[in-house]
């Protein structure tokens, strides 16, 4: 196991630490769950599908996107497992959205998918995971009843993973452990902060 303390050496070592996250949650009373990584040329098919078999193991997992067109290119690069991929609309009017014992992953959805994404988590009974999720929309006027309905469901997910680098630093979370903040000095990271929560950027700012 890659120690907490430290950032990941490349991108495998980024999705065991991503396992070692997931894990725990399988034991856990919430239902929502967040995973992101927040840098550029990412394979997002890649880590869900590494998702997907760390869940598996344990039951009926699902994948959804938001439109038909990664639904097919999911579907064409994993033939073995293509009943199991489906958009977040035909989802949520599938008979799996009632199954209280399965798993779902969703693939990114964006703030213009939000009427989509909403009804079908909301409608879902099992577990549900989201890989690089963006639910809020800075495009929607301040004090806006969207804008607060997206506020509140953004807090009912749980974040379990988190790597983004930073100018010259780094944030990550492992769950169940605290928030790391790393800065770098001579080409190497050292662990600057820890923090109970995801740091705001003047936290960040004011802490390296």
């Amino acid at each position: 196991m890659a120690s907490k303390y430290r950032l990941p050496k490349d991108l495998n070592e980024s999705l065991k630490n991503m396992e070692d996250a997931i894990i725990p949650t399988l034991l856990d009373s919430d239902k929502r769950f967040t995973i992101e990584f927040n840098f550029e040329g990412l394979k997002f098919n890649r880590i869900g599908i590494t998702i997907y078999k760390i869940l598996a193991k344990n039951n009926n997992v699902f994948i959804t996107f938001a439109d038909q067109g990664a639904v097919a290119l999911a579907q064409r690069d994993y033939p073995d497992i293509k009943d199991r991929i489906s958009t977040f609309k035909a989802f949520n009017e599938s008979n799996n959205i009632n199954n209280i014992d399965s798993t779902m992953i969703s693939m990114i959805p964006q703030p213009y998918d939000f009427d989509s994404f909403e009804p079908m988590s909301n409608n879902y009974q099992g577990t549900h995971y989201s890989l690089n999720p963006k639910f809020e929309d800075a495009n929607i006027g301040i004090g806006s009843v969207i804008r607060e309905r997206r506020k509140n469901f953004v807090k009912t997910w749980k974040n379990i993973y988190f790597l983004q680098p930073l100018n010259k630093a780094a944030l990550m979370h492992i769950y169940p452990n605290n928030w790391l903040l790393f800065k770098e000095e001579n080409k190497k990271y050292f662990l600057k902060k820890e923090f109970e929560i995801k740091p705001d950027n003047e936290s960040i700012f004011v802490n390296l």
